[in-house]
């Protein structure tokens, strides 16, 4: 069997470790897309262009959003900070151990996004976002992870009747995840080049009806599942889709899941926070084994 090109260019780029070949000729990986690369490449931009009108909107939103967390003195520092970045011509991945107090977790320029790059910073700890002003990488000093079982035993009463689907339509849950958190086109399409490369992942959560009830993506690092977004149509659904969620992942052989930012309402869902050494450390015993390739849906959907 041939292994698909996204995985040869990761082993070529010297990512894949030997105890992931087996992984590699998984047969739990879903055939592509029916899309051929021409059309999704269209539809991508399409969904995810941006008017100069809808950047301002964008911004807004992400002030509204940015200012009451990191207050304005942050957003001082934070400006301060990336000047003296950009101006010493700072490259590389920075050391999460340098990342700032205030705003919590920002460690420095974003310029370099691309599929190795993005899954070298995952691994150490580090995601970008880029809400407002330049794309930034974030290494928070509390982190919200839960192990799949914590959340189960958390939401296993109320998850009856809840389906997972895997992979059914990464775009779509881009354009949702906007909707609650405004993200810059050009992160749009870092995401969406990771999902072409196996990594990234959209998750659909519904009712036996069909009628949809929340969804969102992240990114599997090793034996970690990195929610990027989650969100809910019903709040009354959140406790039982989280669960649902934690089964199907932990079908999946996945040790963690990783929320990033640790929120009152993630803490509500139960996840704990982890301080930055100790997730390093929870991270690097989880980097063994990855799994690459579009996800199909579990067996378990019915119980999950």
């Amino acid at each position: 069997m041939q292994v698909p090109p996204t995985d040869v260019a990761r082993m070529v780029a010297g990512r894949a470790r030997l105890s992931e070949l087996a992984v590699l000729f998984s047969p739990d990986a879903e055939a592509p897309a029916p899309l051929s690369p021409r059309a999704r490449k269209a539809l991508r931009e399409r969904l995810f262009a941006e008017t100069p009108l809808e950047a301002l909107r964008r911004m807004w939103r992400a002030a509204r959003m940015v200012l009451p967390r990191d207050g304005l003195a942050g957003c001082l520092r934070a400006t301060e900070f990336m000047m003296r970045e950009k101006s010493i011509g700072a490259e590389g991945l920075p050391d999460p151990a340098r990342a700032l107090s205030s705003p919590d977790g920002l460690c420095g320029v974003a310029d370099e996004l691309s599929v190795a790059t993005i899954m070298d910073a995952y691994e150490r700890a580090l995601y970008p976002s880029g809400h407002l002003g330049p794309m930034k990488w974030w290494s928070p000093s509390l982190r919200a992870i839960a192990t799949p079982r914590m959340l189960i035993s958390r939401g296993g009463a109320a998850n009856t009747g809840l389906r997972i689907a895997f992979d059914q339509n990464f775009e779509a849950a881009l354009c949702d995840a906007d909707r609650a958190q405004p993200t810059p086109p050009r992160l749009k399409w870092a995401f969406a080049e990771l999902f072409d490369a196996g990594f990234a992942h959209a998750f659909d959560i519904s009712l036996h009806s069909g009628e949809r009830a929340g969804g969102g993506f992240g990114v599997a690092v090793g034996r970690v599942f990195v929610i990027e977004a989650l969100h809910f149509r019903d709040p009354s659904a959140r406790a039982g889709g989280i669960a649902a969620l934690a089964q199907a992942l932990e079908a999946r052989g996945f040790q963690w899941i990783d929320a990033k930012r640790l929120t009152p309402e993630l803490a509500a869902d139960g996840f704990d926070g982890a301080s930055r050494i100790d997730y390093q450390a929870r991270l690097k015993r989880a980097l063994a084994v990855e799994q690459v390739g579009a996800w199909s849906t579990p067996e378990l959907a019915e119980a999950a």
